[in-house]
């Protein structure tokens, strides 16, 4: 029996090539750079906030914000997703990195969901390029009306016969659209 959620909210993120080579590498890659985890940028700082019910709050003395988010399609299972603040009014997801010790990347966002991967010895994000989806990447995070999160993710190009007021839509934008939430009202 499918699963019948009250979807209040979606908070998204695109994810990009570089971010995508960085969560996928190993952690300790010679010259690897870059983070291991999904960064929100100060433009998406606000409505993150608010998308977690910290509405006011400043982010720069924010503590870390840790939801427990099912799985999308699979009652019963889920993981937490950590909110941590960053320097220059941004966030983060934390601990994204799959080949990380202690990582804590949501079961949603994980190969035995569809997640896609890259080789676990992939050095640079040209390597890792050809295992990233034509069309983009998006993760999301779902709030129901009782206040339950679940996660999911979306890839590739926008299905040609969805319409407009598909509820998943706005996960495949056009342009450079870096995320955001839709209300699902």
């Amino acid at each position: 029996m499918a699963q019948k959620l009250n979807i209040d909210r979606i908070w998204w993120r695109n994810v990009q090539p570089g971010e995508f080579y960085n969560i996928e590498r190993h952690h300790q890659i010679q010259g690897g750079g870059g983070s291991l985890y999904i960064e929100i940028p100060s433009s998406m700082v606000p409505v993150t906030l608010d998308f977690l019910d910290a509405t006011g709050a400043d982010v720069d003395e924010l503590p870390v914000v840790t939801i427990q988010v099912g799985v999308v399609g699979q009652p019963g299972l889920s993981g937490p997703i950590e909110f941590q603040r960053k320097k220059g009014s941004r966030m983060r997801i934390a601990r994204q990195n799959r080949q990380q010790p202690n990582s804590q990347r949501h079961p949603a966002w994980t190969a035995a969901f569809g997640f896609p991967t890259a080789p676990d010895d992939v050095r640079n994000k040209g390597e890792a390029l050809p295992h990233f989806p034509d069309g983009g990447l998006r993760v999301y995070i779902a709030k129901t009306l009782e206040g339950d999160y679940y996660a999911g993710f979306t890839k590739g190009h926008r299905p040609a016969d969805m319409r407009r007021n598909h509820p998943m839509w706005d996960l495949y934008p056009r342009g450079k659209v870096v995320g955001g939430v839709i209300d699902a009202d």
